[in-house]
């Protein structure tokens, strides 16, 4: 086999375990929220965690930043607000723009999912040397520095061309 054959059948091989990487980490994710001390959906999840990074942030900031619709997010973010996980803030200058916010109860949720994530990421790492973590860990790094250099690519290329498809932005 020769080289441009072997980075072929390698890079298929990769992108099978890639796939398989993200949907058992899906599924194990969606099992984790699921626990009743941390109860939360996906979405509700990805909006905690931008609102945390964002701090006080707009609702139109916060469906750009998670890539859902305004009407979508208003009801997540409404349903966050019953279970006291974020607040609505009226801003000082505009009255008319609402801002919501991480609330302590929000804060501690946010812990336990990444208290949780960090146990089951010890487990799941617990076969390997340190030797092996380290060399696991720069191979991720390359991959995903690959990754992001196509994604900014395309979005170079898209702007050139006068097509943006924003929904590649995602929160990392």
């Amino acid at each position: 086999m020769d080289e441009q054959a072997a980075r072929s059948h390698h890079a298929d091989v990769i992108d099978d375990i890639v796939r398989q990487i993200t949907w058992q980490s899906q599924k194990q994710l969606l099992q984790t929220l699921s626990r009743p001390d941390i109860n939360l959906t996906l979405p509700q999840m990805v909006t905690l965690f931008a609102i945390r990074e964002a701090g006080l942030c707009r609702m139109s900031d916060l469906a750009e930043i998670t890539q859902q619709s305004a009407g979508t997010l208003t009801g997540i973010v409404d349903r966050l607000i019953d279970e006291h996980l974020v607040g609505r803030v009226r801003d000082a200058e505009d009255r008319r723009v609402v801002q919501v916010m991480l609330t302590r109860q929000g804060e501690q949720r946010l812990a336990l999912v990444e208290e949780a994530r960090r146990a089951d990421m010890d487990r799941i790492l617990s076969r390997f040397s340190l030797e092996q973590l380290r060399d696991l860990e720069h191979l991720l790094q390359l991959l995903l520095d690959g990754i992001n250099e196509l994604i900014s690519s395309r979005d170079s290329e898209q702007h050139l061309h006068g097509h943006v498809n924003s929904s590649l932005d995602r929160p990392t």
